[in-house]
């Protein structure tokens, strides 16, 4: 019940969290070292980071507006779970890889995040 208890901080501090790529969407030659340490991809590879640095940013203002809508509080954690599980395998998979070292830090936050939201969406059920 402690998650439920404060199920609108968890919203609020994860849908912060979620919020950071929008750097990357604004400062698309040095967001990518900021926030992962990588340099910024070239093309395709540029246009499709910068597109997931506006859908993430997205699901997190989405998760902060869930924060005084119980109504959509499943929906989007359902969404932004899937997500952040997605984005965890992905670097997981190239954990041994030097472009992954910065983002492991992803790893234990979204790893916390999930957890909150499977905890939460379970007592729902």
């Amino acid at each position: 019940m402690f998650i439920a208890d404060h199920i609108r901080t968890v919203l609020l501090v994860s849908g912060i969290f979620t919020l950071l790529p929008i750097v990357v969407f604004l400062l698309p030659t040095r967001g990518p070292r900021l926030l992962f340490g990588v340099d910024a991809p070239d093309g395709a590879g540029g246009l499709l980071t910068r597109h997931w640095s506006l859908l993430a940013p997205s699901l997190g203002a989405l998760l902060i507006y869930a924060a005084w809508h119980p109504e959509l509080r499943a929906p989007l954690m359902l969404a932004a779970g899937i997500e952040k599980a997605g984005l965890v395998g992905l670097i997981v998979a190239d954990w041994k890889k030097p472009h992954t070292a910065g983002m492991r830090p992803i790893v234990i936050i979204d790893l916390v995040i999930v957890s909150a939201y499977a905890i939460y969406l379970f007592q729902l059920l």
